[in-house]
């Protein structure tokens, strides 16, 4: 795209500001303008807010290695240990095993804590992957890792059912403070549809699947959408940049597909998610965010994706965490 005609696209974002949410186009050219913004934005709070907004998700448990163990976490994720799962050093574990464990079902939560769905395609691309389920497991004896002598079970809860899951993980990063970028775990044992009984008797669907390694985990799949693929900005409000706050695309879909733009144009002054793999046709929710001051700063902007699609999040709201979980969720 020549970049005449992306400032031109540009310069109408400017009428954003003076126009009604409701889609109002008789409105008249204005510079686009952020009255409470501060030159340099700092970037500190929100930065933090990633461990301030994971460390609380935490659920801890504790679970026999000679009796085994079913646990089953506050959002519905059930882990089924056997009897002798693991060792440490290659010494048989003889007592209990500490298992960490976060769960996101929901897109609120998921870029409220800085996550997306953002994976490595079959193509060799990075776009938004539909997921049913991301966690994060950690398992230790004694305050030190633990290895497997033989893999663990987890159920996820889904109502989108008869879909070909995958098992996703973050071989880049898989440690608790990361950026995620998933990639495809390959495993003998692939995911599959199976649902579980509570002890009520009440069956609840969802996919399993097992697990020889911990860290960031997501049961999804690849998009299969075979519509012309384009790239997307995003026209934040002034001062912002990837230092000091991000924009999501969400997809308006029934599982969770959660872009991250990946950079800031310097040049062109917009969010920019780079890998033109975002298919033409999809209605999305763009969304920026950011903490200020102690409270979150965002805004959302609902579109339909055309070729080199732009959209604007400039009309900011105020909230704390529940309330920016809540707003994403009720998109």
């Amino acid at each position: 795209m020549k970049i005449s005609n992306f400032t031109y696209i540009l310069l109408a974002c400017t009428l954003l500001l003076s126009c009604s949410n409701d889609g109002d186009e008789n409105c008249e050219v204005g510079a686009i303008h952020s009255p409470n913004a501060q030159a340099p934005i700092d970037g500190a709070e929100y930065q933090a807010s990633l461990m301030e907004c994971r460390m609380p998700r935490v659920q801890n448990f504790r679970a026999s290695n000679i009796a085994g163990a079913e646990i089953e976490a506050a959002q519905g994720t059930r882990i089924f240990v056997n009897p002798q799962t693991f060792e440490q050093n290659g010494i048989f574990i003889d007592g209990d095993v500490d298992i960490a464990l976060i769960e996101m079902y929901e897109p609120g939560e998921i870029i409220a804590c800085q996550l997306s769905t953002n994976g490595i395609n079959l193509s060799g691309n990075v776009e938004p992957l539909f997921s049913e389920s991301i966690f994060y497991i950690d398992i230790t004896y004694q305050g030190e890792p633990v290895s497997f002598l033989q893999p663990i079970r987890v159920f996820v809860p889904s109502d989108n059912l008869g879909e070909h899951q995958f098992l996703f993980y973050s071989p880049t990063c898989p440690e608790l403070n990361c950026t995620v970028l998933w990639e495809e775990e390959i495993t003998s044992v692939p995911v599959f549809e199976k649902p579980i009984v509570d002890a009520t008797g009440v069956k609840i669907f969802g996919y399993q699947t097992i697990l020889q390694t911990l860290g960031w985990k997501n049961i999804g799949r690849y998009n299969e959408d075979t519509a012309p693929r384009t790239i997307a900005y995003n026209k934040a409000p002034t001062g912002y940049n990837k230092t000091n706050g991000n924009v999501f695309l969400c997809y308006n879909t029934a599982s969770t597909a959660i872009g991250l733009f990946d950079e800031y144009d310097s040049n062109l002054d917009v969010y920019s998610e780079t890998y033109a793999q975002i298919p033409e046709g999809v209605t999305t929710d763009a969304i920026f965010v950011t903490l200020q001051n102690s409270q979150y700063v965002y805004a959302t902007k609902r579109g339909t994706v055309t070729s080199d699609f732009l959209t604007a999040t400039l009309n900011t709201q105020l909230t704390d965490e529940a309330g920016l979980i809540n707003a994403i969720n009720g998109l």
